[in-house]
C-alpha cells in the first residue's frame, strides 16, 4: 500500500483525511495516522487510491521537470553551437579581409547596393492614386 511513497506523499494523504500533521511527524507516525483514520477503517481502498495518486502526481510532476530541465539543456547547446558558428564565420571574414584588402571595399559596395535596391523597391511599390485630384500628392 505505501509502495514507492515519500513522506511528502503520506503527509498530502494524512491532510486530505483529517488534517493534522505536525512536523515532528514521522513517516511511521504518518502511516499509523491514516490506518486508524475513520476513512481507512471505512473505505481502505479509497485511501489506497488516494496514496497511489499522490504517488503518481509526484512523479509525473518530476518527469515534467526533468523533461523541462533537458528540453532547456538542448537549447543551450543548440545556442552554443549557433555562436560558435557565429565566430567561425567572423573569423573566415577576417581572414579573408587581411588578405585581400580590396574586398573590404567590395563590401562596404555591396551593402550601399542593396540599400539602394531597397529604396527603389520601396518606391516603386507605393500606391497609384486613383483620384485625379490625388495626383499632387504622387509627383
Amino acid at each position: 500500500m505505501y509502495k514507492n511513497s515519500l513522506k511528502e506523499d503520506l503527509i498530502s494523504v494524512v491532510e486530505e483525511l483529517d488534517g493534522t500533521v505536525e512536523s515532528t511527524d514521522t513517516v511511521a507516525k504518518l502511516k499509523i495516522k491514516i490506518e486508524k483514520s475513520s476513512t481507512f477503517e471505512s473505505d481502505a481502498d479509497f485511501v489506497k487510491t488516494l496514496i497511489k495518486n499522490y504517488v503518481d502526481e509526484r512523479v509525473s510532476r518530476n518527469e515534467r521537470q526533468a523533461t523541462v530541465e533537458n528540453q532547456k539543456i538542448e537549447l543551450t547547446k543548440l545556442q552554443l553551437a549557433q555562436l560558435e558558428k557565429e565566430v567561425e564565420l567572423q573569423t573566415t571574414k577576417n581572414k579573408a579581409l587581411s588578405l585581400n584588402p580590396a574586398a573590404k571595399t567590395e563590401e562596404k559596395q555591396l551593402e550601399t547596393d542593396i540599400e539602394n535596391m531597397i529604396k527603389s523597391i520601396k518606391t516603386l511599390s507605393l500606391p497609384v492614386p486613383t483620384r485625379s485630384e490625388n495626383l499632387y500628392l504622387f509627383f
